[in-house]
């Protein structure tokens, strides 16, 4: 199939272009209670195809791109007229110039990664699923429904520069959905997580934790209105926030003006009070779905600090946007480690809190700061005693409450963040009834 796109693409006179080659074996397991009630496997390849265009306009030099799937059931007539279609595409986008990478652009060019063995994963698919339902012991509630994704992805990344490199990686998924039923009280609540390592006490974890969720809301009360208290988030709302940061020192968000920081300068302002951010890009968190040695470009991929303290200490991104801004390419790296708390959050846990477990949705906007959601369960520590809440509403701005962050000390690794399970900002505003 590659030796049929790259002779379409000279065919057509294209000389500049990137191809990915995804392959994906993978298996689906659908439990209904504790009843496995579907087991189904496939086999899919898929190519993305960019095509590029350089040429002037009104004397500057631009870059056209257009990017299109093609599978291999596709006949070469029409591939072809895909490829044409794009090609003409391309001409009306006007970038301006940027260069591809070469293979000495990255330092394992042509390197065939360690391949994962999707078989073992397969093999461990009863440990796995043990994993899941350990925790799953209560009368009242439990596992309402989860389904299991497994799959070995196989990459591949050519381009018209040279670039030729593979590598494999597998994925776990696991979608789940809870329920309890408690006092005339019916709660459900979904989650999905994901992982690419054997990791049962990841999974025994969350598994124990929503339905603890599930339990505390249906004991829930709803919440009243409550001023300037400290506020607690952790799980996804932590990731989201702290990937704030990596958007506001994206190279693409600098060019276009969208972000303020500075290179040399501390983000957080100039008289921060509570824990200073260090974050590193990391492009292989142990057990992480989101590690890989290369990004899309082919760019070989290396771990990158671009908080220090709070002080920013450079920009990344793709080699397009590196490229404008004249630094060095790092590549599109889409995990990352934030440096633990230095105390003071174990601290300020023994004043009143509201700690947030779980939003219907949670908002973040990486370019205004603001975040927040409708709460559908929290814990309200009144300085004497935790009870759960549900029922309200929290916004805020990073840019408003970054000067007084504080960390937790205890460490997680979820999805593609690697840090502080938890952080507490003071003078929160949480709008109940």
């Amino acid at each position: 199939m590659i030796d049929k796109i790259r002779s379409i693409l000279k065919q057509a006179n294209i000389d500049i272009w990137n191809i990915r080659e995804l392959s994906t074996s993978s298996r689906e397991l659908f439990f209904i209670r504790k009843d496995l009630d579907m087991n189904r496997a496939k086999k899919v390849r898929s190519y993305t195809l960019t095509v590029y265009r350089d040429f002037q306009d009104e004397g500057n030099s631009c870059k056209g791109s257009a990017t299109l799937k093609l599978t291999p059931s596709m006949d070469e007539s029409e591939i072809r007229a895909k490829v044409e279609k794009a090609y003409y595409a391309a001409s009306f986008v006007k970038n301006p110039f940027y260069p591809l990478p070469s293979p000495g652009k990255t330092e394992r060019n042509g390197q065939q990664e360690k391949s994962h063995d999707f078989q073992k994963s397969l093999d461990d698919l009863s440990g796995l699923t043990k994993s899941l339902y350990k925790n799953d012991v209560h009368e009242l509630g439990g596992i309402n429904s989860a389904e299991i994704f497994l799959s070995s992805n196989s990459y591949r990344i050519l381009n018209s520069e040279g670039i030729d490199v593979s590598y494999s990686k597998n994925r776990k998924d696991i979608e789940l959905i809870c329920d309890w039923k408690e006092e005339g009280a019916d709660v459900e609540l979904y989650n999905m997580f994901s992982f690419s390592d054997n990791c049962p006490e990841l999974v025994e974890e969350e598994c124990r934790k929503q339905i603890e969720h599930c339990r505390l809301r249906a004991q829930a009360s709803p919440a009243t209105e409550l001023k300037s208290v400290n506020v607690i988030l952790g799980g996804n709302a932590i990731i989201d926030l702290m990937g704030f940061y990596l958007s506001q020192t994206t190279a693409k968000n600098k060019y276009e003006k969208l972000s303020s920081a500075e290179k040399g300068k501390v983000f957080q302002g100039d008289n921060v009070r509570g824990d200073l951010i260090s974050l590193t890009l990391d492009p292989a968190i142990p057990g992480s779905s989101y590690a890989s040695p290369f990004d899309t470009d082919g760019i070989s991929l290396k771990q990158i600090p671009l908080l220090e303290k709070g002080v920013v200490r450079q920009f990344h991104g793709s080699l397009q946007y590196s490229h404008y801004l004249n630094i060095p390419p790092t590549g599109k790296i889409k995990s990352f480690t934030v440096a633990r708390g230095d105390g003071r959050f174990e601290e300020l846990k023994k004043e009143p809190y509201v700690e947030i477990l779980t939003f219907s949705d949670f908002q973040m906007d990486n370019l205004t700061g603001d975040f927040g959601g409708e709460i559908r369960l929290a814990l309200y520590f009144d300085g004497k005693k935790v009870s759960p809440i549900t029922g309200a509403t929290l916004s805020a701005c990073l840019f408003d409450i970054q000067d007084e962050i504080y960390l937790s000390g205890d460490i997680i690794r979820k999805e593609n963040y690697q840090g502080p399970k938890s952080l507490m900002f003071k003078n929160g505003h949480i709008a109940g009834s």
